[in-house]
């Protein structure tokens, strides 16, 4: 095997690597106050803690977002594979259990006020 064409990449990727931060280093900003190690977050100046308290709603809001949305990525590789296959009425059958489950879990959802925001 002949190898010179992987180690010829490797060694120009880390050449252009350190090339581009090199000249970062040479032609960018030098910061000129002593606030150089404060937290900027997209222009803005921090307020306030950084240890504040989240409500659990935003944790259970993104847990069940993945939850669902989980459960619909699995509808794509089960599109593909009833497109390609003869035995079609099992497959509609294991789609219609599949969207049982997910519409138990919606409603449970729904009924326990998960994304009841008010309260």
């Amino acid at each position: 095997m002949n190898l010179l064409p992987v180690i010829l990449f490797v060694v120009i990727g880390f050449a252009l690597g350190i090339g581009l931060l090199s000249v970062s280093i040479i032609l960018g900003k030098k910061p000129k106050e002593q606030r150089v190690h404060d937290v900027y977050e997209s222009g803005v100046n921090p307020v306030g803690s950084a240890t504040r308290r989240y409500d659990v709603k935003f944790y259970l809001t993104a847990i069940l977002f993945l939850l669902f949305d989980v459960e619909i990525v699995f509808l794509f590789p089960w599109a593909l594979t009833y497109q390609a296959s003869t035995m079609k009425t099992l497959l509609i059958a294991e789609f219609v259990f599949f969207m049982f489950i997910f519409l138990v879990g919606y409603l449970f959802v729904l009924f326990s006020k998960s994304l009841d925001w008010e309260e």
